[in-house]
């Protein structure tokens, strides 16, 4: 497995990236690509999460990449590098397209492998005992 930083399983990356397309889903809602824009809080918290899931996606194992064709793993990658180093010539019709086209194909073939996966129990919220 390829390693940046944290040593997630490809589980973990799969769901990181299932994550960020929820979230990515629901900024979109009622969103207009003429809303996106620089210094807008909401279009930077949709970049965020465009750059959480390529982020996901360039540390899955190439075994699983290999395993998921229909996942253009190597594609959402690519936009995560392009949003992080270019980021000052974002091109927003890439991002409205990607968003608009190309997230509902990945939440298609994601949802499924990530529905599959065995279910960790969730954490007690402890954080009010130290209040």
């Amino acid at each position: 497995m390829k390693n940046g930083g944290a040593d997630y399983r490809d589980e973990a990356r799969l769901e990181h990236m299932m994550r960020g397309v929820v979230r990515v889903n629901e900024l979109k809602a009622g969103l207009a690509r003429s809303m996106l824009r620089e210094g807008d809080n909401q279009t930077e918290l949709i970049l965020y999460n465009l750059q959480i899931i390529g982020e996901a996606a360039n540390n899955v194992s190439k075994e699983v990449c290999e395993q998921h064709p229909e996942i253009d793993f190597s594609g959402w990658a690519g936009l995560r590098h392009k949003l992080v180093h270019d980021y000052a010539d974002i091109d927003f019709d890439i991002v409205w397209n990607a968003i608009c086209n190309d997230l509902p194909i990945l939440e298609s073939a994601l949802k499924p492998l990530v529905d599959a996966l065995p279910k960790v129990p969730e954490l007690p919220d402890n954080i009010g005992t130290f209040l």
